[in-house]
């Protein structure tokens, strides 16, 4: 995204994106008794040979596989799969995940998570549903 971002006067969000300018939130509530909704995207290009718009890359993902030839590629996930594959009590394997070589960390939802389970929780109080659903869990 880029950054921008305006409010309409109906409560409908627009937003700029790298893609374009994208509208979302709640239509407000109207006398209609039926509703129809549309997906409209246009995506203006200058200067690009159209097979390239679908290219990954060109909305910056990368794929590391076509910057490496097949066995490179086949060597680092070998490497990476005898470094780090471990067997548990259990005797069933466990291998970590091939992350993508500087990458940026993606953000937590920390906040989110945390507003959702306040929502929740108050929601279950207001129905005198949290002991029940405690309980649940408790077993």
């Amino acid at each position: 995204m880029t950054g921008q971002r305006r409010i309409l006067s109906s409560g409908l969000v627009v937003m700029e994106t790298i893609l374009g300018w994208t509208l979302s939130g709640k239509v407000p509530d109207s006398e209609i008794s039926s509703c129809n909704a549309m997906l409209v995207a246009s995506l203006i290009v200058k200067e690009m040979d159209i097979s390239q718009l679908w290219r990954l890359d060109s909305l910056g993902i990368q794929d590391p596989s076509e910057q490496k030839t097949k066995d490179e590629h086949h060597k680092v996930l070998m490497e990476h799969f005898l470094r780090t594959f471990k067997v548990d009590e259990e005797e069933r394997f466990l291998v970590s995940l091939p992350w993508l070589d500087n990458h940026l960390p993606l953000p937590d939802n920390f906040n989110l998570a945390f507003k959702g389970l306040q929502v929740t929780t108050h929601k279950l109080k207001k129905e005198n549903l949290f002991k029940e659903y405690g309980d649940v869990f408790k077993e």
